[in-house]
């Protein structure tokens, strides 16, 4: 597939999502940064995206990718596990794409990672999640009502074309927003 069809699309994701420029964001579980590339050129040069992922091969075409679009505004991390390493109240975005299922988390561990992300971001933070790889239970039970319980609650449903593993699917993407009087 194209890379900048796949971009467009990507684009229209997070744009729906409510990102914007300046903010500082984090593509958990980035890969190859399908995501990471559009999202970096939408919040623009005052914004960060930090882009995380276990696999170092990824990152590495990450930044290849990056810097052929001159793109100066992604810093990598390497990370295993539910930790984050980044501080606390920082982030206005975290994108989960096809990270939360149960090959990457166990049940625990899903919490183990919502409370980090609640650590990190700021108060109105945008949390956006593709939960590929889910069926309706296991969305309500292991991401809505965790979610719920720690102070974010469902914005926006987008249901259309996503970019996943370089292919265009029909998927729902739930944007969450983190709200100050629920922490």
């Amino acid at each position: 597939m194209e890379t900048d069809k796949l971009f467009k699309i990507a684009q229209k994701v997070l744009q729906a999502a409510g990102i914007k420029p300046g903010q500082q964001c984090l593509d958990f579980g980035c890969g190859r940064g399908n995501y990471t590339i559009p999202l970096a050129k939408i919040i623009g040069p005052k914004g960060i995206v930090y882009a995380l992922d276990k696999e170092t091969s990824k990152l590495e075409k990450l930044l290849k990718r990056a810097q052929e679009m001159n793109l100066e505004n992604i810093k990598t991390i390497v990370s295993s596990g539910s930790k984050i390493p980044l501080n606390d109240d920082s982030i206005d975005v975290v994108l989960l794409y096809d990270v939360l299922h149960s090959h990457y988390f166990s049940s625990e561990e899903r919490k183990s990672l919502f409370q980090e992300i609640t650590r990190i971001t700021k108060s109105q933070a945008i949390l956006s999640i593709f939960p590929h790889h889910m069926d309706h239970n296991d969305i309500e039970e292991e991401i809505i009502h965790p979610l719920h319980n720690l102070g974010f609650c469902i914005v926006d449903e987008y249901n259309g074309p996503i970019v996943h593993d370089d292919e265009i699917i029909e998927e729902i993407v739930y944007t969450f927003q983190k709200h100050p009087q629920l922490e």
